[in-house]
């Protein structure tokens, strides 16, 4: 008698607005990975889910070619964080899974089972030659090149014995977020990252895991040198400057539930966390946390602290000057908000126009950024935004000869470091805003606060000294976005063409109960070669 088949829905790394439905000769479970086909095109998918009744006659509905043993399945914990992304950033659940699962990730886990084949052949060789007769000699090497074999086998395939015995990870009893109520809690200052040193003890003490995330590699590096030297081999580090290699070692210690700190940019919200405590977001006003291209277009805090909640894992944010998404969030007593041990550093506005009119320019240097420097002993820093460097660098020697002076982008200052400068002036910090719009006030307090990392004397020249002055707070520009319904007190979601990324429409949409019939009311007359881009940033 011939088997019944089940059906099942299997997501392919392709943009569709629907879950193809496959037969296969026995049960599977979500998560599972599966070769199908699609067009006259393999690929490697995983099950979404069981379908009972499929809507389409089962002489349609084609077979699966077979079951990758061989891959490391999907966590269930994965599957909820791709539902979330694609249902709040609008894009299909193939996107997320591509991103979550790149091409290359894919091929470092085959490479992996070809590896583990081909160790498992030779281990059965050995075995053999085990079995043979010989000298005493023989037997002791023959036994340690089996032993060997058996621990770089054991190396490869932790994860999947876990995955066999259904744990994914100790029982949640959410003692740590207890302490605050269970809501993500914020540490303002200049010196916040000690503040999140003893969570990760905790969270590590008890054999657990731990997801540090900064915006960008720079801040990784800077990060890493914080933590290195206390929690040693116990980090890991995850980002696009890592080898494939390098990557898959880590998601093969976190899939196997072992106990580790891992450090990352946005991309390592996509590991597969079997144990997660905590989760810390550095820096979490950064626009860079911001996805782009392409889809899923999602913003790695919000997406950081969804993850968080499906782990049932405390949450931590850190800024110098937070975001206003965070601040409201904070008045809205949604957030916690932990005592300011260091307040926001402050900068000397230098007013462009002010010194143009009474000829208190030289070049691209102010009067009063001259006499600063002329007074300061150390090296400085001169962050360039529409000047040549070149020309700049010719300047700044003539009117400074025999000193230090030193030229960066604002990327080059993230990614390197100030070098111990005594100053740093921002020779026109309106280049440094990318967009005159709502957000630009916001933008100027948070670049002032990340300067302040970086040197102990700031000085900005700028054509809006208002903009740079402080003298608005941000509770000052939190009430203006609530007056002329901006966000984060509305939602923005906006219509871009495909390609180009040309905005088409803007919808400002109320954080009330009909966001989720709004939002899907725009998908669903999306018009051909354009997307939806939630909660941009630029």
């Amino acid at each position: 008698m011939a088997a019944v088949p089940t059906y099942v829905q299997v997501l392919l790394p392709v943009k569709l607005r629907w879950i193809p439905t496959y037969a296969a000769p026995a049960a599977l479970e979500p998560g599972q990975r599966v070769c199908v086909e699609l067009g006259h095109r393999r690929y490697d998918g995983v099950v979404w889910c069981r379908q009972e009744r499929p809507e389409l006659p089962p002489e349609r509905i084609q077979p699966i070619l077979s079951v990758r043993e061989d891959l490391p399945r999907v966590t269930a914990e994965e599957l909820r964080f791709w539902a979330f992304l694609a249902d709040y950033y609008l894009c299909t659940l193939g996107e997320v899974y591509k991103a979550a699962y790149p091409l290359l990730k894919t091929r470092s886990e085959q490479t992996a089972a070809d590896i583990l084949t081909r160790l498992q052949a030779r281990l059965e060789k050995k075995n053999q030659q085990l079995s043979g007769k010989h000298n005493e000699r023989v037997i002791q090497r023959l036994t340690a090149e089996r032993d060997a074999l058996l621990a770089e086998i054991a190396g490869y395939c932790h994860s999947e014995r876990s995955e066999e015995s259904g744990s994914f990870g100790k029982p949640q009893d959410d003692k740590d977020g207890a302490r605050d109520g269970g809501k993500p809690q914020v540490r303002l200052g200049a010196a916040h990252r000690e503040a999140f040193l003893p969570a990760i003890r905790e969270a590590l003490a008890a054999g657990r895991q731990v997801l540090v995330l900064t915006p960008e590699i720079a801040f990784c590096d800077s990060m890493e040198a914080f933590l290195r030297p206390e929690f040693g081999p116990q980090l890991q580090l995850f980002h696009s400057g890592r080898t494939p290699v390098q990557r898959r070692h880590t998601a093969e210690r976190l899939r196997s539930g072992v106990s580790a700190l891992v450090l990352g940019t946005r991309s390592a919200l996509f590991l597969p966390f079997r144990d997660l405590a905590l989760v810390i977001i550095d820096e979490e006003q950064d626009p860079a946390y911001k996805q782009t291209e392409p889809a899923p277009r999602y913003h790695g805090r919000d997406a950081a602290i969804a993850l968080a909640g499906i782990h049932g894992a405390r949450v931590l944010l850190g800024a110098t000057v937070p975001s206003l998404e965070t601040l409201l969030n904070i008045r809205s007593e949604k957030y916690a908000l932990a005592p300011v041990a260091t307040p926001a550093p402050r900068a000397e506005v230098i007013d462009l126009a002010a010194e143009r009119r009474k000829n208190g320019l030289v070049g691209n240097f102010s009067r009063k950024l001259i006499d600063a420097v002329r007074q300061s002993s150390g090296p400085v820093l001169l962050l360039r935004g529409w000047e040549k460097p070149e020309a700049l660098q010719e300047e700044a020697d003539t009117l400074f000869p025999g000193r230090d002076i030193r030229i960066k982008t604002l990327a080059a200052l993230k990614r390197e470091g100030a070098d111990g400068a005594a100053i740093l002036a921002v020779m026109q910090a309106d280049a440094l805003i990318s967009r005159d719009d709502f957000r630009a006030d916001e933008r100027a307090a948070q670049l002032l606060g990340t300067l302040g990392l970086f040197a102990p004397h700031i000085l900005v020249q700028t054509g809006v000294p208002a903009r740079f002055s402080g003298e608005r707070s941000l509770d000052d520009l939190l009430a203006e976005r609530q007056q002329f319904g901006f966000p984060p007190c509305t939602r923005l979601v906006e219509l871009r063409r495909q390609g180009s990324g040309e905005i088409l429409e803007r919808h400002f949409l109320p954080r009330d109960r009909s966001l989720a019939a709004r939002k899907a009311d725009l998908v669903s007359r999306l018009a051909p070669n354009t997307y939806l881009d939630v909660d941009p940033l630029d």
